[in-house]
């Protein structure tokens, strides 16, 4: 069969494979197991549990796994806090699934496989942007009496200004969808709160909590802002020139030649495996001929997308979709193009956390219910640091040895605040040139990491009951006989906001 599609463009003829796929699909919806889809490994398609990140490559292969005691240990959690009468509203395809979601919009959620189609020539589309005009006079729907406090706010919507988005630095209109009410469940004695047993965030909806709750529960200082990730969202594109994907000239990418195109002697010292002798010299040709025909093509011919080289094309897509890779920083699983990311909003400042430590408007990304972890951990070090060091005191003495729960096990790396968890900025203003100073050694924002992991896994096996869909941490206490005779008491924590753009 000819090749007849365009780059970076789905197949229009759907194969017998994929239709059973999917019909299979449907079955198992129909059956209650909305946290299944459909995704693509290369050319082939295969069920994705979302509850377990399990990939299934075969139908008999998905039947045993939903058998399987890790699935129903999942699924009997999911029950609890993922499948109540209010879901979470996302579909970041590692905790969150929109069960709602359209067949058609199923066909471009893809794990970022061979066959993986990116956009990338046409990042120009100044249509798809929700782009609102601003005047620094004026609010959002030009009236000359709103408050100062309101200008960009329409209702509960804000405009966030200064987004890198397909290169471009521009200000989008942030929608509120709902709130996230932050909880924990502590063990007191003599009134006084001595462990952090479990904390969860729970979804409230756009309706949020009650007129009494709002006046005593404070809203969060910062806010979670979802997108539909594609690969140059806040950041600069890798594919500006293509061409250079594929080097310039046949001699850059043949091995064993220097700087002058003469082939060098291979020394018996270098560090390479020489086991992978045969086999790099098999691939290095085919690889060289393939790279080599596009010093053939100028950037004006990459451009107008008229490329007929197979081999040419085959190698772009797969540099294209190398660069095009981005990984979560809290979870560590990939970010899925389609699939809901989250960023963190400075609600003071009105500033994405991360224009803080750039000047470009770039700022990071990750998986919604990464974020919504990621606000949990935060949290628990601050509530965690108060049990230890008592209310009003904002730093420990570096004498006080004290830690609660396994949060506060070093003094000097206290959390005071929400920020990015990979380059540390909180959306701070900062006046001149400047840019906000990393806290944290990548060390210890790995430790980090690690006790998100851990306080998630601890969820799992023993999530908290509610009437709302939730997500949380468990931190089970290693002495049981010291919690005897403790009292436990809900405290509602704070009010999240949550805002969606749409691109």
């Amino acid at each position: 069969m000819a090749e007849s599609r365009e780059l970076g463009l789905h197949k229009p003829v759907i194969s017998l494979k994929e239709q059973l796929a999917r019909t299979t699909l449907r079955n198992l919806r129909s059956q209650g197991h909305t946290y299944v889809e459909i995704r693509e490994d290369g050319k082939r398609f295969v069920f994705f549990c979302t509850l377990c990140l399990a990939p299934c490559y075969s139908d008999a292969v998905l039947l045993g796994h939903l058998n399987g005691s890790l699935h129903k240990e999942r699924l009997s959690c999911a029950k609890i806090t993922l499948l109540g009468e209010k879901p979470w509203p996302f579909n970041d395809g590692v905790l969150f699934f929109d069960s709602e979601i359209k067949e058609e919009e199923e066909k471009a959620q893809i794990s970022g496989g061979e066959g993986v189609a990116f956009p990338l020539l046409d990042w120009c589309d100044d249509e798809r942007f929700a782009i609102v005009v601003y005047d620094e006079n004026r609010g959002q729907n030009g009236d000359d009496n709103q408050p100062a406090d309101e200008i960009g706010r329409c209702a509960d919507n804000l405009l966030i200004s200064g987004l890198l988005i397909k290169e471009r630095t521009v200000d989008l209109e942030a929608k509120f969808i709902g709130f996230g009410r932050v909880a924990a469940r502590l063990f007191e004695t003599k009134g006084r709160s001595t462990w952090i047993d479990k904390l969860w965030c729970e979804w409230l909806g756009e309706e949020g909590a009650s007129d009494e709750e709002k006046a005593s529960v404070p809203e969060h200082d910062f806010a979670i802002v979802t997108f539909s990730y594609f690969y140059n969202l806040g950041r600069l594109g890798f594919l500006d020139e293509p061409s250079r994907l594929l080097t310039s000239s046949p001699a850059e990418s043949v091995k064993g030649e220097d700087n002058n195109g003469r082939k060098r002697k291979k020394s018996f010292s270098d560090p390479e495996d020489t086991s992978d002798s045969l086999c790099s010299q098999y691939d290095s040709s085919e690889e060289v001929s393939s790279r080599a025909l596009i010093a053939n093509y100028d950037d004006s011919v990459v451009d107008k997308r008229i490329i007929k080289n197979r081999k040419v094309r085959r190698e772009l897509r797969k540099q294209q979709r190398i660069n095009s890779e981005r990984i979560c920083e809290v979870c560590k699983q990939k970010m899925l193009p389609g699939k809901d990311a989250a960023a963190i909003l400075n609600m003071k400042t009105g500033k994405l956390a991360c224009s803080s430590r750039n000047l470009l408007g770039a700022f990071h990304l990750f998986h919604v219910s990464c974020v919504v972890h990621w606000f949990l951990f935060c949290e628990s070090e601050i509530l965690g640091s108060k049990i230890v060091c008592g209310k009003g005191k904002k730093r420990c003495t570096k004498q006080s040895g004290a830690n609660t729960n396994g949060l506060v096990s070093n003094v000097s790396w206290q959390i005071f605040s929400v920020f990015c968890p990979e380059c540390q900025g909180t959306g701070i203003n900062i006046e001149g040139g400047e840019i906000e100073r990393d806290t944290f050694p990548l060390s210890q924002t790995w430790r980090f990491g690690v006790k998100v992991s851990e306080g998630r896994k601890a969820w799992v096996k023993n999530p908290e009951k509610l009437e709302n869909c939730s997500t949380g941490f468990h931190f089970p206490q290693q002495d049981k006989e010291s919690v005897k005779g403790q009292e436990e008491r809900v405290q509602s924590m704070k009010l999240v906001r949550f805002y969606r753009v749409e691109l």
